[in-house]
């Protein structure tokens, strides 16, 4: 995608110390009051510059922004989020992504927002967002694997995103299939969708939401869930988390097309929240308690009973009175 004279002003303030607005105008080709208009653009938009008639623009703090460019400048991909369409406010990034892989985009296209209105989590619960204090974001892959396959990247990604938050040493576990917890509390979670096309992957989607600097939630929630601010009293770039989990998953997702979910286990048991512990376990059919005693190279739970050990594919922990 084509960068904006904005970005391309900012992008050379990141890539400098201090620049004058005539070099700036140069390299652009525009004129200095054109230069002028857009930092004062920029400033408006939240990032700090200093200005100094002797020797021009500094950018003093990149700030927390979940544009495009704030999140190429961690990126260390070849192909993931290469190609990224940033919104400030949307309904569901989940939509927008589907409506890009319909229309053939490239494998590793990322839509982000900062803000969503009618963000949704696995079976349809409503996923609660602040504007500017969370991440949103989609992801559109196109794996070349049999369809029953396809829900082993709600895995993958749990534990690419588990990797990457403890880089910022951030204790977090894996509540199996698809959140992310900070001692109980849900920090995070994946929903992954897929298209199909004559018997075939289309396309998968895998959507993220992350708690980043929420200071609190509503009450019916508070009791479950909780951010990295609240959880570590530290800020954070979101566009920082961003690269960083696209870096992990990048490489994961090469491995698990060549090699399968099988070379994944150790690393998720390892992340697992109770592995070995009690657990209470729903599926359609029944409701039922025993020991979390791991996952098979398929993706299925295990979980043993007073019956023997079971196998679940499609169920959910109960961690809380309502889940």
């Amino acid at each position: 995608m084509e960068k904006s004279t904005r970005d391309l002003i900012l992008q050379r303030l990141m890539q400098t110390d201090w620049i004058s607005g005539q070099d700036l105008a140069d390299q652009l080709n525009i004129s200095r009051t054109a230069i002028w208009k857009q930092i004062a653009s920029l400033k408006e938009a939240g990032y700090a510059i200093e200005s100094n008639k002797k020797t021009g623009y500094h950018l003093v703090d990149r700030g927390d922004h979940l544009t495009a460019l704030a999140i190429e400048q961690y990126l260390q991909t070849k192909f993931l989020g290469r190609d990224i369409f940033h919104v400030e406010e949307t309904e569901t990034t989940q939509r927008i992504a589907h409506d890009l892989a319909q229309q053939q985009v490239k494998e590793g296209k990322l839509v982000v927002c900062d803000y969503q209105t009618s963000g949704r989590g696995q079976l349809g619960r409503v996923w609660h967002e602040t504007k500017g204090n969370g991440i949103a974001m989609s992801l559109i892959v196109r794996p070349d694997v049999p369809l029953d396959q396809a829900g082993q990247l709600t895995l993958v990604s749990g534990i690419a995103l588990a990797t990457s938050l403890r880089e910022f040493d951030v204790p977090v576990t894996i509540k199996w299939p698809n959140d992310l917890l900070i001692d109980g509390r849900k920090v995070a979670g994946i929903l992954t969708e897929m298209q199909t096309e004559a018997n075939r992957i289309s396309s998968v989607i895998i959507g993220i939401g992350i708690n980043v600097h929420h200071d609190a939630f509503s009450t019916a929630i508070a009791d479950r869930a909780t951010s990295l601010k609240l959880a570590t009293n530290r800020t954070f770039r979101r566009a920082e988390i961003v690269a960083s989990f696209l870096n992990q998953f990048e490489q994961m997702y090469e491995r698990w097309l060549v090699d399968g979910f099988g070379s994944f286990v150790e690393a998720w048991e390892h992340l697992a929240d109770k592995l070995n512990q009690p657990v209470t376990l729903r599926s359609r059919q029944q409701t039922l308690s025993g020991y979390l005693r791991g996952i098979r190279a398929d993706g299925t739970l295990m979980v043993e009973t007073d019956q023997g050990m079971e196998a679940f594919h499609s169920a959910e922990l109960v961690y809380w009175a309502e889940n």
